[in-house]
């Protein structure tokens, strides 16, 4: 994987540790606040994903 795409997921992974440490700490003090926190891991995840199928589809085009 290209060394910037892996920056971006490492980073992306980092930002989901952080709100799971948060919402496991409590800081969800509403339900629209876990909901919120949730989202935004939903969304990192979504983009991560997005990024790791990315990488392997030019590990594909250098391959041809």
């Amino acid at each position: 994987m290209d060394s910037t795409l892996e920056y971006l997921v490492s980073k992306i992974e980092e930002r989901c540790k952080d709100i799971q440490t948060s919402l496991g700490d409590g800081s969800a003090k509403t339900y629209d606040q876990y909901q919120y926190s949730v989202g935004n891991i939903q969304g990192l995840l979504t983009v991560k994903y997005i990024i790791q199928d990315l990488a392997k589809r030019m590990e594909n085009d250098e391959d041809e």
